[in-house]
């Protein structure tokens, strides 16, 4: 039987076992952590690296010139190179046996590099969502614990010190968010191949409309709202396929279309360059059109 003791000797070895991976970085007011994700590559918050191209980080060995590889805003994340074949990275967790209740710790450094750890239980899991400036995140993990200095950019860990994901704080800091370990990983592959998020891109304009009872009727339609196309841009993708101005989107790759996010959450970076069927009301019929989604 594990006793108290024997627990909070685990709890420590695990905090002993993932310290060495964590970086500071300066930032203002407070530090910020970072993570030695993979060799030579470090994960941090966009706070971190704001308006700067090179920084310098702190290892447990000493000062490290870092250089920018590339920002994410949309799920708060920034990756630096560094040349640091010493350090140790990141050992990642298995997100499928997550339950919530299970013990967590959260493990960033202070301004002075000491190393500083919280514990708490998983409060929330939950599928994908979209954050509030349009990042897509594979999956939600909402860690009961509070935020402390140092606590941006730090990894959220289990028991055994395995990352689970980078941890940021939304809602001016109230609450804590991780960003899981699938998301970090793609978010670092575009970032080192192409220096920046690509987006999935159509060129047209929106705006929200809700369908009559009549054009429902006639076209045995159940959705209540589709998408007005307003505009369209010359040689975009959605011109070469034949869209029009005055035409109502109502679904594209099978899902409705009710607003803009809704379009943007099947405008995914890994679907550049696929096409795409799309319903459109025209003239007051139904027709279909396929769409290779274009990049920006």
């Amino acid at each position: 039987m594990t006793t108290l003791s024997d627990f909070s000797d685990e709890l420590a070895n695990a905090i002993t076992q993932a310290a060495p991976m964590i970086v500071t970085l300066p930032s203002g007011r407070f530090a910020i952590s970072g993570v030695h994700w993979r060799s030579g590559l470090v994960v941090t918050t966009v706070d971190a690296v704001r308006c700067k191209r090179d920084m310098t980080l702190m290892t447990p060995e000493g000062a490290l010139s870092a250089t920018v590889v590339g920002t994410d805003p949309g799920t708060d994340l920034a990756v630096l190179r560094v040349d640091a074949p010493d350090l140790p990275t990141a050992e990642l967790g298995d997100l499928d046996t997550l339950r919530v209740g299970h013990l967590v710790l959260a493990l960033g450094r202070s301004d002075d590099g000491n190393i500083r750890a919280s514990c708490g239980i998983l409060a929330s899991l939950g599928g994908e969502w979209q954050s509030w400036t349009g990042g897509r995140i594979d999956r939600l993990i909402r860690p009961d614990i509070r935020p402390f200095p140092g606590f941006s950019g730090s990894p959220l860990l289990d028991t055994r010190g395995r990352v689970l994901g980078i941890n940021t704080t939304h809602s001016r800091g109230r609450f804590a968010i991780t960003i899981p370990i699938t998301t970090v990983n793609r978010v670092v592959d575009q970032l080192v191949q192409h220096g920046r998020i690509t987006q999935g891109y159509l060129g047209v304009g929106l705006q929200p409309v809700e369908l009559t009872t009549q054009l429902k009727q006639s076209l045995n339609l159940t959705q209540e709202v589709g998408v007005l196309i307003v505009s369209v841009e010359a040689d975009s993708p959605a011109d070469r396929a034949g869209v029009l101005i005055g035409d109502i989107l109502l679904t594209l790759g099978g899902e409705a279309i009710a607003n803009v996010q809704a379009l943007r959450s099947q405008l995914r970076s890994e679907q550049v360059g696929q096409p795409i069927t799309a319903q459109m009301i025209r003239g007051g019929q139904l027709v279909e059109l396929t769409l290779t989604i274009g990049e920006r």
